[in-house]
């Protein structure tokens, strides 16, 4: 009786056993990428800096191409400008072709012309009673850098200078201007002080804005009383340079703030480009000459790189009934506009393996690549077919 009971036992295991190997969970496709977050375009940026102060280069929406110097705050004299100019146009937008609204000047306004004068500092000459647009006072502002306009902007915009130097900081500190600490309108008083990269970040957001660019980019104005006002930029379209700012002071030397453009692949390249801190003879010459010689060498380096080659391999696919991984690699190569030695960002998205078989040429997930505001995409697939776990496999796996 008892071996009748065992022999069935055993029977019931062998039928049993079996049933519930093929019962059980099969166990997932797992994904894993594997393509490091972050690399290099292949070459490296050879930039020769200038040998004195501060520099730094970007394109805009793509990111920073080197600086240069100590990153400590230096005396900017009327780069200052930019931080004026800039709260002007975000309290009182210009469309293209706009005026804006007329200030009257006062005999407060006079007096600040006369005293700006008597001290040797940029000016453009007004008169009680004269009536000067918005659009004319920027003019007056960024072309023949007048300090007495930046005072009148800035009681416009804020009611005092006090008041607005108090936005020009607290609009610094929002842009992440750490190094930079404002402390008049125009930039003559040695205190209003900032960086190359700094000045990078405001300037990402000023040159934007097309009221800016249209009027630093004139050769010449006119208005009513000083007649005819002329741009301190001499180089202005010299290495495709078709905006910026200009400033010196003897405690500053030289300084320029510059934009300019290249085309590759039917898109626009705009390069920013700061020098701060030129002596010699020519301080301001020298400065607007490094900055032509950067533009120069930045439009030389920026192209069509390949920033993912084909063949890469980007993720493995672990099969727990197969004896090795997978390895998935991108099918074409992902181009973009940049530059030798450019730091791009790699995301990998991989789906979840809810199947227990894949396809080949499945779509399985996606790789991104980044550079600033560049973002491409490709598909990621399977590179064979992957079949469903056997039953003999089933039966053997514990």
């Amino acid at each position: 009786m008892r071996i009748r009971w065992i022999v069935l036992l055993i029977v019931l295991l062998v039928i049993a056993l079996p049933v519930v190997q093929l019962l059980r969970p099969i166990p997932s496709i797992t994904a894993t990428p594997i393509l490091a977050s972050d690399a290099q375009v292949p070459g490296q940026a050879s930039i020769r800096w200038p040998q004195q102060g501060e520099a730094a280069l970007e394109v805009l929406g793509i990111g920073e191409m080197g600086h240069f110097g100590s990153n400590t705050p230096l005396p900017i004299a009327s780069v200052t400008k930019l931080m004026t100019a800039y709260l002007t146009l975000k309290k009182y937008p210009l469309g293209v072709g706009e005026s804006g609204p007329e200030l009257t000047m006062t005999p407060k306004d006079v007096q600040v012309y006369q005293e700006d004068v008597a001290q040797g500092e940029s000016v453009m000459k007004v008169v009680a009673g004269e009536k000067l647009s918005e659009r004319q006072l920027l003019e007056g502002l960024l072309l023949p850098s007048g300090n007495n306009v930046a005072y009148i902007l800035a009681h416009w915009v804020a009611g005092s200078q006090s008041a607005f130097v108090q936005q020009m900081n607290a609009e610094a500190k929002k842009l992440g201007m750490t190094h930079t600490h404002y402390v008049d309108a125009s930039g003559f008083n040695p205190g209003s002080a900032s960086d190359a990269q700094d000045l990078l970040k405001l300037f990402n957001k000023v040159i934007q804005i097309r009221a800016f660019r249209d009027i630093s980019g004139m050769a010449q104005a006119t208005v009513p009383v000083a007649g005819t006002i002329y741009n301190v930029d001499y180089n202005l379209g010299q290495g495709g340079i078709f905006a910026g700012k200009t400033g010196s002071t003897p405690q500053a030397g030289g300084c320029f703030v510059f934009a300019s453009k290249k085309m590759v692949d039917g898109k626009k390249a705009t390069i920013l480009g700061v020098v701060l801190g030129q002596e010699g003879l020519q301080p301001l010459m020298n400065a607007l000459n490094e900055g032509v010689s950067l533009s120069e060498q930045a439009q030389k380096m920026i192209r069509v790189v390949q920033v993912l080659p084909a063949q890469t391999p980007v993720a493995q696919l672990s099969v727990p009934w197969m004896s090795n991984p997978i390895t998935v690699t991108t099918t074409s190569p992902i181009s973009m506009v940049g530059w030798p030695g450019m730091t791009v960002h790699r995301v990998v998205h991989l789906d979840s393996m809810k199947a227990h078989s894949i396809a080949a040429g499945q779509t399985i997930g996606t790789v991104t690549v980044i550079a600033g505001n560049q973002k491409i995409s490709e598909t990621l697939t399977a590179p064979t077919s992957i079949p469903a776990p056997s039953y003999s496999w089933r039966l053997k796996h514990i």
